[in-house]
């Protein structure tokens, strides 16, 4: 079994201090297994860090049936009688098509369950009797923690699909239409950031957590707040940390929300139209979680799961108890990897050993906890076999160098 955080440190300390009485290097030894806890599980594809889940696409949304969409020339709101874009979820950034335009639009915001607003004008004439479709949805967002080397399948042509991953400027070199809706094939990294999801209008951030225990926590909101960067720091209830606690500045989107401090709870972190922005974990979250985003192509035509499979970062070491999720086998790795740092900080001359005793504890992990990929595209030299050919048809063989791919080639 694994040694616990209290363990490591002090072996830590054992190992890096003559002084092992004293409280003077806690903190800095507590950073550096942190570190090293971070340092090792980023170098290779760990087999204890990869992990398995799936996600549903969301297709087309209309409720035409029940009531039309109306908008007036010049304006950028549309009303639909009958709809509940809030209740069903429907998130920004969708696009949306009127019957009474030719033009795509983008969803901007939305205000209540019966309007959202558009990225620009509608131009064309009046209307109270339009129809629409808010297309599919293109975004969506990996688990917590979810980390490199992602990989992607479905059974969406009734067959497992491996899908491909491809770059936004080769996606657009290709002259796509965004409004073809199919079997997703491809897919895109967009970015990462601490929204779970964004702000459906500009709103007020409330916090509260599960845990009435999570009294005067202090959540740092950072974001967009009249068109500028801006942040705000809102503290949870001094008397019970399940009660809501409004911010007083008005979010239009929100890039990160971190804890400065330790809860007991989950933290909660919600706008006006209860969007969940963020969610914070329990225990020393001052780096925050991350979310990736991913955009599939084309968009998806029907409801069906999608398969990730990936490398998570692990959480960050905080109570003595807590056990790293790397396993009992990277023990000594995090602890020569944090002694080093200490003596090397210290100018003490034994660092460069403990490097090295910390290089050779890796080279043996990788040998038999490193996962063997199934899915990386091979290349072929000139003049190698067939059976060694290239995996990927997205990458071309000038991408790799001259010394791979046919040899008859120019």
């Amino acid at each position: 079994m694994s040694i616990n955080f209290k363990g490591l440190c002090d072996e830590v300390k054992r190992r890096a201090t003559r002084d092992q009485s004293g409280t003077t290097f806690d903190t800095g030894i507590k950073n550096a297994v942190n570190f090293a806890l971070y340092r090792i599980a980023r170098d290779a594809p760990w087999r204890s860090l990869r992990r398995k889940t799936t996600f549903d696409t969301v297709t087309s949304y209309t409720k035409s049936t029940t009531g039309y969409a109306s908008i007036t020339s010049g304006s950028t709101t549309v009303t639909v009688t009958g709809a509940t874009f809030i209740t069903d979820g429907v998130q920004i950034g969708r696009k949306v098509k009127l019957s009474a335009s030719g033009t795509y639009y983008y969803i901007k915001t939305i205000p209540s369950e019966t309007t959202f607003t558009i990225d620009q004008e509608y131009l064309n004439a009046d209307t109270t009797t339009s129809t629409y479709e808010i297309l599919p949805q293109e975004e969506y967002v990996l688990p917590l923690q979810a980390g490199h080397r992602i990989f992607m399948w479905h059974e969406g042509f009734g067959y497992p699909f491996r899908m491909n991953y491809i770059t936004d400027i080769d996606f657009y070199q290709h002259g796509v239409y965004l409004t073809i809706k199919y079997i997703p094939t491809h897919y895109r990294m967009w970015g990462e950031d601490m929204a779970l999801n964004q702000l459906r209008k500009p709103s007020a951030i409330n916090i509260y957590s599960s845990t009435s225990a999570d009294t005067s926590i202090p959540i740092t909101v950072f974001g967009e707040v009249s068109g500028y960067p801006d942040y705000e720091v809102i503290t949870t209830n001094n008397a019970d940390g399940t009660v809501a606690v409004n911010g007083l500045k008005t979010f239009s989107s929100v890039e990160r929300i971190v804890k400065n401090g330790v809860t007991t709870g989950r933290v909660y972190c919600t706008g006006n139209t209860s969007d969940t922005v963020s969610v914070l974990p329990v225990g020393d979250t001052t780096s925050g979680p991350l979310y990736r985003k991913i955009q599939v192509y084309p968009l998806p035509n029907k409801t069906f799961p999608i398969h990730l499979e990936y490398y998570k970062y692990p959480y960050r070491l905080v109570n003595d108890g807590d056990v790293h999720e790397l396993g009992e086998d990277f023990d000594e790795a995090i602890i020569l990897m944090s002694t080093a740092k200490i003596k090397a900080e210290a100018n003490i001359s034994e660092g460069d050993k403990f490097y090295m005793m910390w290089q050779d504890e890796m080279r043996s992990l990788k040998r038999v906890n490193c996962d063997k990929f199934d899915w990386y595209p091979k290349l072929r030299r000139p003049n190698s076999s067939q059976s060694d050919a290239l995996a990927s048809p997205n990458l071309l063989f000038r991408q790799a160098g001259a010394n791979f791919g046919p040899s008859s080639r120019m």
